[in-house]
């Protein structure tokens, strides 16, 4: 551990170590600047941030959430957590994107309290038409960015294009506190709801740079969501040099790259939109003409001491998995990309710079 982490951990020690660490509001404006959000709010995980945004933007027990068929697990369950029923909308082919028809098929089978987009490995391809659409509807729109914390878009920022913007700061995401996450927003009544879920449904007060939790316990729904803060520490001697976090991503990246080449199969890296002017940051997907060109492709690279995530996780559209498989959904272009897709995280291929160097 570097000194920089070392003098944080000792403050946040020194703080109580608990959610309400100088540490953690300090990191708080670290995210809030990377994401061009006001308001960041840290919490436990990835998974809080989604429970906390589905509370914040009145999400009820019985609602119905529309979801990513290609999203992990994590995010239908954070859905079913809250009560709601994910809805599984289908990909635009060979696209990480929300297909526009059958969005608004699940729209027409009754009323959606949020939708949720979820740029996996990192790979932002949304239309923000439909984003706008969806909020000029009175749809939120909640974006799963636990694998793109690097995301950056333009002309219109990702804070500009959704409700709230749920990260995790996982062992295994690009920034990390072991365990942890956040919800990022620009609208103050948003973020209020957020911060009275994660601290026990206390009122906030605004203190000329950020908000505060104040008044009794129980003021209204709440949970202790509260992030650790000797996680937070260490997130936040992460985020003090981004410009190093990046160099590092972007040299892994070059990395896969190459393995990816190596394997002699023909591949094409997943589509993102054209406002993307940096990728999320997370992995690197190879979308194969073929599965059985993916599969080949995935066991030479686990094969030589890399780890697949699709072969590690089984990738699927989520209602595969055994607790949503009831729904009986059917998600053709999702099924067809998990199916050629090979994709693995930046962090499984070795590099020559040390972490932060």
């Amino acid at each position: 551990m570097d000194r920089v982490t070392n003098q944080l951990i000792d403050l946040a020690i020194a703080d109580g170590g608990t959610g309400n660490a100088e540490v953690v509001r300090t990191l708080e404006k670290h995210l809030a600047s990377l994401l061009d959000a006001p308001y960041a709010l840290c919490v436990s995980s990835g998974t809080a941030a989604l429970v906390c945004a589905l509370h914040a933007v009145g999400v009820q027990p019985g609602d119905r959430v529309a979801v990513s068929a290609l999203g992990p697990s994590m995010t239908g369950l954070a859905v079913a957590t809250v009560g709601a029923e994910p809805v599984f909308v289908d990909c635009r082919p060979g696209s990480f994107a929300l297909d526009a028809d059958s969005l608004n098929a699940a729209a027409k089978a009754g009323p959606l309290a949020a939708v949720i987009p979820v740029p996996m490995w990192g790979y932002w391809d949304e239309d923000p038409q439909v984003l706008a659409d969806l909020r000029q509807r009175g749809i939120p729109v909640i974006v799963d960015a636990a694998q793109a914390p690097l995301l950056r878009l333009g002309p219109q920022t990702l804070a500009e294009s959704a409700d709230v913007i749920c990260l995790s700061l996982h062992g295994r995401k690009p920034l990390k506190a072991g365990e942890g996450g956040a919800c990022l927003t620009r609208n103050p009544k948003l973020a209020e709801r957020v911060l009275a879920v994660r601290n026990f449904g206390q009122q906030t007060k605004f203190t000329g740079t950020r908000l505060d939790p104040t008044g009794p316990f129980g003021g209204q729904f709440g949970s202790n969501f509260k992030i650790n803060a000797l996680g937070a520490a260490w997130a936040l001697a992460q985020s003090t040099d981004v410009g190093a976090l990046r160099s590092r991503f972007a040299t892994l990246r070059k990395t896969a790259q190459a393995a990816f080449e190596a394997t002699g199969i023909d591949w094409q890296e997943a589509p993102q939109a054209g406002g993307v002017l940096e990728h999320g940051g997370y992995g690197l997907v190879a979308v194969c003409a073929a599965a059985g060109d993916a599969a080949f492709m995935a066991h030479q690279l686990a094969d030589s001491g890399i780890e697949v995530d699709t072969l590690r996780y089984s990738y699927a559209p989520m209602h595969h998995s055994p607790y949503f498989a009831v729904h009986r959904t059917s998600t053709l272009a999702a099924s067809d990309l998990a199916a050629r897709a090979v994709a693995c995280r930046l962090e499984a291929f070795p590099s020559p710079l040390p972490f932060g160097g």
